[in-house]
């Protein structure tokens, strides 16, 4: 996303708006692929004061994960505010790690405006609120389709194999030693 500053240059300190839109394809995040199904669109101000630029805008998009349940796509919307300042880059002058910088009067926003978006995709995506997720037996989606499998574990206590090696190892008051 390149933002061109050439008419802010001109009326230095003051607000002036903007809107980029632009298509990205997918990022990988959290250990899972987060596909863009609609363009990142970023609308908002940027600001010259001196050398430096600041951006203040919102990026708003429609995401593609796996539901952290059931594993079938899930869209989800995200919208993330961009606030960032950018710095003039100066020759023999090194810039810090954590500093956006740009040259002439185009500015990059493709990094800041990604980290912000991806920064407020949930860490936990589902499908629906509702999600069943799938059968810790078999496998089923729980969504589409129903098992007898899962009717038995429903009702089996997790703890009645432990209770019943504890009556093995410790007696019970009727039982002599």
């Amino acid at each position: 996303m390149k933002l061109d500053i050439t008419r802010g240059v001109q009326t230095k300190g003051i607000d002036v708006p903007f809107t980029l839109e632009e298509t990205w394809g997918e990022d990988r995040w959290g250990g899972d692929t987060v596909r863009y199904v609609s363009p990142v669109r970023l609308s908002g101000t940027y600001m010259i004061t001196g050398e430096t630029v600041v951006i203040n805008a919102q990026a708003q998009t429609v995401v593609e994960s796996r539901c952290a349940r059931c594993l079938a796509p899930a869209l989800t919307e995200v919208s993330a505010p961009v606030s960032e300042a950018f710095v003039r880059e100066t020759e023999g002058e090194e810039p810090a790690e954590e500093q956006y910088t740009y040259q002439g009067h185009v500015l990059d926003l493709t990094d800041a405006v990604r980290t912000s978006v991806l920064l407020e995709v949930p860490t936990r995506i589902l499908c629906r609120e509702d999600c069943k997720g799938l059968c810790d037996q078999c496998g089923a989606n729980l969504n589409v389709t129903t098992c007898s499998c899962r009717k038995e574990s429903l009702y089996r206590n997790p703890f009645q194999a432990l209770a019943e090696r504890m009556e093995e190892i410790i007696p019970t008051e009727d039982q002599e030693v």
